[in-house]
């Protein structure tokens, strides 16, 4: 069986927008705080109002404080961020901040050194498996890892999955990766989803025959 790759993938820096970076850089140097902003993040409604948005944001920041994770100068710093991060086209930055997330946490699976490529086309060979995109792809000695990034699995994937539907789709592509690309391939879909949800989420998939799809969620994260 020929080798697959992933191939044809997009800038990582065109993911990270201001806001974002500052937002990670904050996380990167007070990992405590992580756990509350990936749940504000998985929590968010594309159907909130702005008000309702930021009200939501001040009580988290204002649960981080009264926890003493920061101090009060730190809190406004990450109030403001989050403002920033929420203010326009949240949903889109919603799943960009999971991919950079994932980026530089590495494979879940793989453990060998690694080439992370994001956005990118699956080939096995020269062919083309699937014009379909993979959010974050590592591949290795070791092996090849794909990921489909989802804030909020949960929402992304309720039942019913029909095969037919455009999700349906989706998860049959990634059900077929191992399949297409042999041993050491794994498919994983990814968000940033607690316990609860990510063994609902793996309950379905079996229950719809996606036995070849990995399920990541907070935990993986916040390791």
């Amino acid at each position: 069986m020929k080798k697959c790759s992933c191939r044809k993938g997009k800038s990582y820096k065109l993911l990270v927008s201001k806001e974002m970076a500052s937002l990670v850089q904050l996380l990167k140097k007070q990992p405590a705080l992580r756990s509350f902003i990936f749940e504000l993040i998985n929590t968010y409604r594309p159907t909130d109002s702005e008000r309702v948005t930021a009200e939501r944001v001040f009580h988290v920041v204002r649960e981080c404080y009264d926890a003493g994770l920061m101090s009060f100068s730190m809190a406004v710093e990450l109030l403001d961020l989050l403002r920033a991060f929420f203010l326009k086209k949240t949903d889109v930055r919603r799943g960009n901040f999971l991919e950079v997330v994932l980026s530089k946490r590495g494979p879940i699976r793989l453990k060998c050194r690694v080439r992370r490529l994001n956005q990118c086309r699956l080939y096995r060979g020269r062919k083309m498996v699937s014009n379909k995109e993979v959010d974050v792809a590592f591949s290795g000695p070791e092996g090849l890892e794909v990921h489909e990034c989802k804030a909020n699995m949960i929402r992304q994937w309720r039942d019913p999955l029909y095969r037919r539907t455009r999700k349906g789709k989706k998860l049959d592509f990634l059900n077929s990766v191992p399949d297409n690309c042999g041993q050491q391939t794994f498919a994983f879909c990814t968000g940033l989803d607690g316990d609860f949800a990510v063994e609902y989420i793996k309950r379905l998939f079996r229950a719809y025959g996606y036995r070849n799809i990995s399920v990541a969620g907070r935990r993986e994260f916040l390791k």
